[in-house]
């Protein structure tokens, strides 16, 4: 009889409450996936000071079965180095350690997959891929640094050191080799990259698993040039750094800050070449790249020569508790460029909001499975679509939903000048009206792009702003439990979903390409009936407004 599987997951954790809550809260679904039994424990290393996870994991605790254990685990030492260091010593006595951040939550057969791959490899480390969603508005440059785009690696790839936001280790080849996370390297990070280079140097194998998937959205502070650039720069300095620590002896050591400073010189030229190049042609995407590159460039010199800033390093407390309620006040007492991302109300409700159509496919059933339910939604129409199947609107209107314009077409309200974009939008707003009878109060910029100019053109059309809290990803490929765990991940009462009865192509002014085809009637129904079962009735923007109040924040995106 095969001994059952010891498995430690490990969550380290920085004043994430909200995130790590959403993460507690699947693991058990995934550890139900495992193809044998497995003894699971889950550990929360709290690198909080404060213990901002413990109360997070005490009510995850007392919420689980008992076949899943919860353990809460202080780490007073500060840096991301000394809570996985921590995870290796609470392992002793596990045969595998999971890692798994506090803002990312896995996705189907995550574990499983992990635990598959150990066991057909043979190999010591196991990385899963990881992939970033950006918030709403995210700047375009930020997108086309490409800087979050993580390659898929093919299945059992060996890869010469891998990141520990999603990875599985072999406890029993660790501890028989004596490694451990070098708690040196404090809040700077790159203990990761250190930690899986030595196991390849000491004969052990680090392999890929694109079929393990944890996914992590982006944070709104980080979704910005100047974050993007700092994280591009830390990826230079861990790479000198982490060369630097495997380094033997002095001389080596020598050799290797000449070799990473003429890589940086190398990275700096190519960077300035690139960009020049996107300033000739017009390429944000040169633009942007040729700045990263730059930007790793001086982090390569920064780690040969030891200095540079720590990239987890933490503001005093009166500072960062003063900045925390300053941005606070300023997005809640501007009366300028605010979008709506929600409704503030005590009724079990989630505003359902429809993008890109009407089209003749899919809005026909969204109808129907609407009117079966009694639920109400608002659709944000493009003219496009509008002028060609008048009939879909008023279908819309008869049964009770509302209308809101997307756009005359789909393209960028940023990439328009300013005249032709006061012209669309007061324009538009008319024609619907006319098409429609009906009052029409909100706009949703196509991409959540909104600059100054725009936002205020927006208002002078008479319309107001409309975000969203959360999507169902029917934008994008993903699979259909993905998308149905997006739209219940982090909602609450007073939400606002974000979903499509169509896809806007070239006959709506862009093309952004093909994604696989799928069931958006059948998602859309699984979606309310999900929600449904949590006792939360589907509604109209406007319906939603008859027992609450918008919930307005600064979002300016070019």
């Amino acid at each position: 009889m095969t001994e059952m599987l010891r498995i430690a997951v490990a969550i380290p954790t920085f004043r994430r409450p909200d995130r790590l809550r959403d993460l507690l809260a699947v693991l058990p679904q995934r550890f139900d996936e495992l193809e044998a039994p497995a003894d699971v424990a889950v550990f929360v290393i709290d690198n909080d000071p404060d213990r901002s996870a413990e109360s997070v994991t005490a009510a995850a605790s007392a919420e689980t079965s008992a076949a899943t254990r919860i353990v809460y685990s202080p780490e007073p030492r500060p840096g991301i180095a000394a809570a996985r260091q921590h995870a290796l010593d609470v392992g002793d006595g596990f045969d595998l350690l999971a890692f798994i951040d506090d803002d990312e939550v896995p996705h189907p057969h995550w574990l499983r997959a992990l635990v598959d791959t150990w066991r057909r490899t043979g190999a010591v480390a196991v990385a899963g891929h990881v992939h970033t969603e950006f918030p709403p508005g995210t700047d375009p440059w930020v997108l086309a640094s490409g800087l979050f785009a993580r390659p898929r690696r093919a299945d059992g790839e060996k890869l010469p050191a891998a990141g520990a936001g999603n990875l599985l280790l072999d406890l029993r080849w660790v501890r028989a080799a004596g490694l451990s996370f070098d708690v040196s390297l404090g809040l700077s990070g790159g203990e990761d990259t250190l930690f899986t280079r030595r196991i390849v140097r000491a004969g052990g194998a680090v392999v890929a698993c694109p079929a393990s998937v944890a996914e992590d959205t982006l944070e709104e502070g980080r979704a910005t040039r100047r974050f993007a650039l700092a994280r591009a720069r830390h990826h230079g300095r861990t790479q000198s750094v982490v060369e630097l620590r495997l380094a033997d002896g002095a001389g080596a050591r020598a050799v290797s800050r000449v070799r990473n400073l003429a890589k940086a010189g190398g990275w700096v030229v190519r960077g300035i070449l690139r960009h020049l190049r996107g300033l000739v042609s017009g390429s944000l995407s040169h633009r942007a790249r040729g700045a990263r590159e730059v930007q790793r460039g001086l982090g390569l010199v920064q780690g040969a020569l030891g200095i540079g800033t720590a990239e987890y390093a933490r503001e005093r407390a009166g500072r960062r508790r003063f900045r925390g309620v300053a941005a606070a006040a300023l997005r809640r007492l501007s009366p300028l460029f605010r979008s709506v991302d929600a409704v503030r109300t005590a009724e079990p409700v989630v505003v359902l909001t429809l993008d890109d159509g009407p089209d003749p496919e899919w809005t026909p059933r969204v109808l129907d499975l609407l009117a079966d339910r009694g639920a109400s939604a608002t659709f944000f129409v493009l003219l496009t679509r509008t002028r060609r199947h008048p009939e879909l609107l008023k279908r819309i209107v008869a049964e009770g939903h509302e209308v809101a314009l997307h756009g005359e077409d789909h393209r960028r309200l940023t990439s328009l000048p300013a005249g032709e974009a006061e012209r669309m939008l007061a324009e538009g707003r008319a024609e619907l009206a006319a098409q429609s009878g009906a009052r029409i109060r909100w706009y949703r910029p196509p991409y959540g792009a909104l600059s100054v100019p725009t936002w205020r053109a927006v208002r002078r059309a008479g319309m107001v702003p409309v975000l969203w809290t959360t999507s169902v990803l029917d934008g994008r490929d993903a699979s259909h439990e993905e998308r149905l765990g997006r739209a219940l991940r982090g909602t609450r009462p007073g939400a606002i979903v974000l979903a499509h009865d169509s896809r806007a192509g070239v006959d709506d002014g862009v093309d952004d390409g093909p994604i696989a085809a799928f069931d958006r009637a059948a998602l859309i129904t699984d979606v309310l009936d999900a929600y449904a079962q949590r006792g939360w009735s589907t509604v109209s923007l406007g319906r939603a407004l008859r027992a609450g109040r918008l919930r307005r924040r600064m979002v300016l995106v070019g």
